[in-house]
């Protein structure tokens, strides 16, 4: 079976979650002697294919002219690819329509819903992918399959678009810190004692919320700091905020620029906290799961799913029980031996090589369509 995949997530992502699954699927599938891949990308600054030896890309300068151009470049290549017809089954990486003009008919293609956020937070927050729900409608009606990344997600894309269930299957992420191992020689500066949060801070993410929750253990503990892990830096807001809350000097930024910083980061975490009021999937739990840090999460969205009982949850609306839940493991070491403990069996769960066997099955059943 040949798999095409194409641009889409990787032409401007130089890290993120969607980026690295379709990375971390095609390079599972890739050590199948049943598959070939194709990956119909040439400009790329993405890490995880500059960093492989899998996938050969070029890199470029970026700037918003450059970024526009090779973006277009890229679409191009992609639709040669498709036009080209030689590929049993075609995923696309991203929800951009291109490829319908270009797909011959007997051609099935499988889409990824990573997560409905844009959807559920469109009336707060604007089209945060800039696809309306109509565009993305008809994305699923042409589709063979839609493969969801969690029940959760699966309900969700029930519940907002007309879509039959039987069309839909779930298949969990995994993350590649399950067999990564880091350079021995390699180390961070950190204070000994920190919270870690990753990733994005705004909107749903409810980074504000957690940061005016938790100030109150920071000004009792002289020792405790919390790292935000991730490429923005904090904003004139979030700076503001912090002076204000007198904790400025308790918050590091700290860029990720390797997988071995991003390691060693959830090694030496007291724990890694997620406060998000929704994420489709919430692949650092993965991460701090087979980092050996112990986990703290909103009971929300596909976050118990995920976790199920190897994390400590909190109402993400709830400022005292956010608080009350994070000092609990600050404050019991043994909470977070067992967390860890816990965390290594959850992790068993979502091997790379499970993702690449049920994502197989979805492929094999829309070609014996």
């Amino acid at each position: 079976m040949k798999v095409l995949y194409d641009h889409q997530s990787f032409t401007g992502a130089k890290y993120g979650g969607v980026a690295r699954y379709f990375y971390d699927l095609m390079y599972a599938l890739g050590q199948q002697k049943s598959v070939e891949i194709d990956l119909s990308l040439v400009f790329s600054n993405n890490v995880y294919l500059q960093n492989s030896e899998n996938f050969k890309v070029r890199s470029f300068k970026p700037t918003g002219f450059t970024n526009r151009l090779f973006s277009h470049l890229n679409r191009l290549n992609s639709a040669v690819k498709v036009m080209q017809n030689d590929f049993d089954v075609f995923h696309p990486t991203f929800f951009n329509n291109y490829f319908l003009s270009f797909l011959k008919e007997n051609k099935p293609f499988v889409i990824t819903y990573h997560d409905v956020i844009p959807e559920k937070f469109a009336n707060k927050y604007a089209e945060l992918d800039g696809f309306d729900k109509d565009y993305k409608q008809n994305i699923i009606n042409k589709a063979s399959k839609i493969i969801a990344v969690s029940e959760n997600t699966k309900k969700d894309i029930l519940d907002i678009f007309d879509v039959d269930a039987s069309k839909i299957d779930v298949v969990h992420h995994t993350t590649h810190f399950i067999s990564y191992k880091p350079n021995d020689s390699f180390s961070i500066e950190t204070p000994e004692q920190f919270l870690l949060y990753v990733g994005n801070r705004d909107n749903y993410k409810n980074f504000d919320s957690f940061i005016k929750s938790v100030y109150p253990i920071l000004l009792k503990n002289d020792d405790l700091f919390i790292i935000c892990a991730g490429n923005n830096k904090f904003s004139k807001d979030e700076i503001s905020l912090f002076n204000h809350l007198k904790i400025g000097n308790r918050l590091i930024h700290y860029p990720i620029f390797s997988d071995d910083v991003l390691y060693r980061l959830y090694q030496k975490a007291i724990a890694f906290v997620y406060p998000s009021l929704y994420e489709g999937f919430g692949i650092p739990i993965l991460e701090a799961f087979a980092c050996g840090c112990p986990v703290i999460l909103s009971k929300a969205s596909s976050f118990p799913e995920v976790a199920k009982n190897a994390a400590i949850y909190f109402n993400p609306l709830d400022s005292e029980e956010i608080a009350s839940q994070i000092e609990s493991v600050i404050n019991k070491p043994e909470l977070r031996l067992d967390l860890i403990q816990r965390g290594h069996e959850r992790l068993k769960d979502f091997t790379p090589e499970k993702m690449a066997n049920q994502t197989l099955d979805v492929y094999k059943s829309v070609l014996k369509k």
